[in-house]
């Protein structure tokens, strides 16, 4: 089936792209959630309204995106955490506490933001990156100190 895309799609594409797809996938994922509709003349034009309208919305979170990504580039965050003799963490550092540590210096982020391959779990520095939006990227420098 051949659907165009609403909203970004990992591993699929991205919005106004033209993909083609599975019918189960277009009738039971995409179409359910609103990330995509079928590709057919009739749906056209209110198909370039739409994204349009999508593409005004993304331009102006994109804009707010990077203005947060210039207030934060040079932020770092001290985190504290019980350790052992070894400096292995009792425990590990996980996204949701970063987040947690940038909220509390001001900046409006949400765990899915901070990309972490896996929790940090030793004391010393750490540079994380941030995503705020698809284009903008920020790399927040955190320390993990013994409690």
């Amino acid at each position: 089936m051949n659907i165009i895309l609403l909203h970004d799609v990992d591993k699929l594409g991205r919005r106004g792209d033209a993909v083609a797809v599975a019918n189960g996938y277009a009738r039971n994922f995409l179409f359910p959630q609103s990330l995509a509709v079928r590709a057919d003349t009739a749906k056209k034009k209110e198909l370039e309204l739409r994204l349009t309208a999508l593409q005004t919305r993304d331009d102006r979170d994109r804009k707010s995106s990077q203005e947060l990504a210039e207030s934060m580039k040079d932020v770092s965050v001290k985190i504290e955490a019980n350790a052992s003799d070894e400096d292995t963490l009792y425990g590990s550092i996980t996204a949701q506490m970063i987040a947690a540590a940038l909220v509390d210096k001001g900046h409006k982020i949400d765990a899915r933001q901070v990309e972490l391959e896996e929790p940090l779990k030793s004391l010393g520095s750490y540079t994380v990156p941030v995503r705020l939006h698809r284009d903008v990227h920020v790399e927040v420098q955190v320390w993990i100190e013994r409690a």
